[in-house]
């Protein structure tokens, strides 16, 4: 069978959320709701998928790729603001012989697409539910409302935000058929995926699932009914009822959460049917005052700095001749950080940026990204942790959230994201990071950052090449 799946990728119900991300890539438990529509339409004999795109069509083909994984064939077609998805599919599969199922992605109805026969639409509750297994002739008709009807038992959506956090439980509830959550299930109808710190004194209340990397506070209360996206943060004392966290959030103390959609600093009340872009207080409710924190950090990056140079200053030497011969030397201005959302009063300092053309790997970060950023430590104007360095230009073109969170934190030789995601992290990789440092930013956190780095470069990266050759 052949699928074709209109993926426009807006809903005016998730105001705000769509911005950067396309509706169906929202993720459902564990996975964007895309995903487990592919995931579906695979399992039933479905080879070949068209996707229709109009929203932010390249991160949807970013995400889903080539189908490869899954067995199938992708193809991917962009559709303009006033065109009729139907009508593209109706063309799309002019003179196909096989049977077509369309589908629409916002909706998942529990159906077996193999049963049924062609030219029979899927309702739920006695609405169509935009899916369908159908001819060639039978789209370019088009005359869906006086065709067959099969009723699923269930159906998953993202009409609206409701609808998304009630698909939510159904999955959670296990009541959708042959639905899969990957995880543990610590108990039954708490899934807890890996690398995840739950406080002793944190409670959680099924049905939840919580995504990898994610840390849950001291009495903090999760559930019922409540989705946690991976990287994220859930502060003290905090609670998460019958609510979706997307991932790279961080959740501040003491904050009640119920009927709600949060992604990054961005709310969604259900219930009320209101968006609202928070301010500090909520995502970064636990970024109190760090002067004296920072002052400590300076300190100990200027010590580490100065001692690592002290021992490495014939290697630094080694390495600034070898880019004199085999590379080029070149200098940025780069924003000082924690600075004022003014543009006018940024300061600047100069970073030079050693380039040595097939360096890859820990041989380049140790020789000419360490080795030449201690000095710039020495001056003061990194520190051994943080932030990357970015220009005036860059800071800029940031959206209005990440620069706040930026320009709030400090600009370091080592990253979170270069430790969590490696040398090419994606820009929603970078932004998770920056605001998962931002929330956790502290001198114990900077020392185990630095930790980490060291030993990927030095025991983990190495022996991952060696087991390569």
């Amino acid at each position: 069978m052949i699928g074709i799946v209109v993926a426009l990728g807006n809903n005016d119900s998730f105001a705000g959320l769509q911005e950067h991300l396309p509706v169906p890539l929202l993720a459902l438990a564990d996975k964007p709701f895309l995903q487990h529509i592919v995931e579906y339409l695979a399992g039933q004999q479905v080879t070949r998928i068209e996707f229709i795109l109009s929203h932010l069509p390249e991160k949807i083909e970013h995400a889903m790729g080539d189908g490869a994984r899954w067995g199938c064939r992708f193809h991917y077609h962009l559709a303009g603001p006033n065109a009729d998805p139907l009508k593209i599919a109706a063309g799309l599969t002019n003179g196909v012989t096989e049977a077509i199922v369309l589908a629409n992605a916002e909706r998942l109805p529990a159906v077996d697409l193999v049963a049924i026969q062609p030219g029979t639409v899927v309702t739920y509750q006695g609405n169509w539910t935009k899916w369908g297994v159908f001819s060639a002739a039978d789209l370019a008709r088009g005359d869906f409302d006086n065709m067959p009807r099969v009723e699923a038992e269930a159906c998953l959506n993202l009409e609206s935000g409701r609808a998304y956090l009630d698909s939510q439980r159904l999955v959670l509830e296990q009541k959708f058929p042959c639905f899969l959550i990957s995880g543990r299930q610590a108990d039954p109808g708490i899934w807890i995926a890996r690398n995840v710190a739950l406080h002793p004194t944190a409670k959680v209340t099924p049905p939840v699932f919580i995504g990898e990397n994610c840390r849950i506070g001291a009495s903090a209360q999760i559930g019922p009914s409540a989705v946690i996206g991976q990287n994220c943060i859930i502060d003290s004392h905090t609670i998460v009822t019958d609510s979706m966290v997307a991932a790279g959030t961080y959740v501040g103390e003491g904050l009640e959460l119920d009927s709600v959609i949060v992604d990054r600093n961005r709310l969604l009340n259900v219930r009320l049917e209101t968006s609202l872009l928070t301010g500090e207080a909520f995502l970064l409710g636990a970024l109190t005052d760090r002067a004296a924190g920072r002052t400590s950090a300076r300190l100990i990056s200027f010590a580490i700095a100065l001692l690592l140079f002290l021992v490495l200053w014939p290697l630094w030497l080694l390495a600034r001749l070898y880019v004199a011969v085999a590379g080029t030397v070149s200098s940025i201005k780069i924003v000082q950080i924690p600075a004022e959302d003014d543009p006018a009063s940024w300061r600047e300092a100069d970073l030079s940026l050693w380039h040595v053309k097939g360096a890859r790997g820990g041989i380049r970060d140790f020789f000419f990204h360490l080795l030449p950023g201690l000095l710039s430590v020495l001056k003061g104007d990194l520190y051994l942790v943080g932030v990357p360095p970015r220009t005036r230009e860059q800071v800029e073109q940031l959206s209005s959230d990440w620069k706040f969170l930026y320009l709030r934190t400090k600009v370091g030789l080592v990253t979170e994201a270069a430790v969590m995601f490696g040398e090419n992290p994606s820009e929603d990789d970078l932004y998770t990071a920056e605001a998962f440092y931002s929330a956790t930013e502290s001198l114990g956190h900077d020392l185990r950052l630095l930790g980490l780095w060291l030993w990927q470069l030095f025991v983990r990266l190495p022996r991952s090449a060696a087991e390569a050759e």
